[in-house]
């Protein structure tokens, strides 16, 4: 993409003399990520209306600009918002490059003219709750974030992602996949359980991140008959049990639910096989996970909740949270979880690490084989993107990232598969 020829007509099009445009975030770092949006800062006399940010947007998704006065630069796309003592001082503590100043592009901006990009994908726009950049500059971006709730969950997966042991609540790594493509992957530690933390938490790491897609692996509570100890368990509902109106006549149920990502349990499913090679036996169809803020260690409170919900597989504090996250922020969400006992008396600590590892043996086996990290174009938003009115969720276009297909392994039926090994 021909960057000066874009802002050009940018300027062009907003008829704005005095207009400067400043090149910021990873590509003006020159990182050589193609997955990358490209932050523009604008200085303007001028407020941008309404159809020249819906303009600017179909012009070029990749552009995420932030249009600044007194000192504050706001997202075109969904508001969020920079802010400093004045405009100077914003572009001093972004370390913004000028590409345009009072309309005429700068020379010393040639190098940044042509920029890479991805040509089936839409990034997800810059999403950041309004901070003072002299207090935090944003995370740096990933693709897939991870969350855990117990540092036996994220050392698990930092094992399994060839990353030994990490330091402090947070880490960013890269990993390829099998077609050669790398992932930023973001995992956090929330060290905490329930469903409440877990959901703010996730929201404020989608926030800074961007990743598209989320990915919960942890440890739960099984179901006798439906799994067994150390299975992984990967829900396509979540249902919250937590929810009741305490009348005269007794305790009526509201059970709340929300829908994973379907597309991504199918697809899991079709790798089952080839995890029960290494010894692992992978859950994914149509299972129920039932969440709330309690530790379950009771087989009738556990029978109950069966008896409400059928396909009920296994029991989490954190699951309902997490996918009602990402779903408020318009990102994928993908719960993996092993069986660490079966919520009854005999609850313990036994299994909890070997199931902490299965989970993250699942994780990492599927983003290595593209099943988490690649998006189908038709899963993304559809249309122009929305400018959201405060007070207001936003929504915009880029939230899922189109992704390039890839061939997988012949699909085998859903669930615990049989393998040749």
């Amino acid at each position: 993409m021909d960057l000066k020829e874009l802002m050009l007509e940018v300027a062009e099009h907003l008829d704005c003399g005095r207009l400067s445009a400043y090149l910021f975030g990873s590509r003006k770092d020159q990182t050589g990520s193609v997955r990358s949006d490209i932050d523009i800062l604008l200085v303007s006399d001028r407020r941008i209306t309404q159809d020249q940010a819906e303009w600017i947007w179909q012009l070029e998704p990749y552009l995420d600009i932030f249009v600044a006065r007194n000192g504050v630069a706001q997202s075109l796309v969904n508001e969020s918002e920079l802010t400093a003592v004045d405009n100077n001082e914003l572009v001093a503590v972004l370390g913004a490059v000028p590409l345009l100043v009072n309309g005429d592009w700068q020379p010393g901006a040639d190098s940044f003219a042509q920029q890479r990009l991805l040509a089936h994908r839409s990034p997800a726009a810059t999403t950041a709750p309004r901070y003072e950049l002299y207090d935090a500059v944003p995370a740096e971006r990933a693709d897939v974030l991870v969350v855990t709730a117990l540092a036996e969950e994220i050392e698990a997966v930092l094992h399994e992602l060839d990353c030994g042991s990490g330091s402090g609540p947070s880490l960013r790594v890269t990993v390829k996949d099998r077609d050669g493509e790398e992932w930023l992957v973001r995992i956090v530690n929330m060290d905490e359980m329930g469903s409440v933390g877990s959901a703010l938490k996730t929201r404020d790491a989608i926030l800074r991140t961007k990743a598209f897609h989320v990915v919960l692996v942890g440890i739960c509570a099984g179901v006798p008959g439906e799994v067994e100890l150390e299975d992984v368990v990967i829900p396509k509902t979540v249902i919250y049990y937590e929810s009741a109106k305490i009348a005269a006549t007794g305790e009526q149920r509201g059970d709340h639910s929300r829908e994973c990502d379907s597309e991504i349990v199918r697809r899991a499913a079709i790798h089952a096989g080839g995890l029960s090679c290494d010894g692992i036996t992978l859950r994914a169809d149509n299972r129920v996970m039932a969440c709330g803020e309690k530790v379950v260690a009771n087989e009738q409170f556990r029978i109950e909740l069966q008896e409400r919900h059928r396909k009920l597989a296994a029991i989490d504090m954190e699951s309902y949270g997490v996918v009602r996250a990402a779903e408020s922020a318009g990102r994928r969400a993908t719960v993996i979880k092993g069986v660490c006992d079966m919520a009854d008396e005999e609850k313990g600590d036994k299994h909890h690490q070997q199931a902490a590892v299965a989970a993250a043996r699942v994780f990492s086996h599927l983003l290595r084989h593209g099943v988490l990290g690649t998006q189908d174009r038709s899963q993304c938003f559809s249309g122009a993107r929305a400018i959201a009115t405060r007070g207001h969720e936003s929504c915009f276009r880029g939230g899922n990232r189109g992704g390039r297909a890839r061939a997988h392994d012949a699909e085998t039926d859903p669930g615990r598969a049989t393998a040749r090994c």
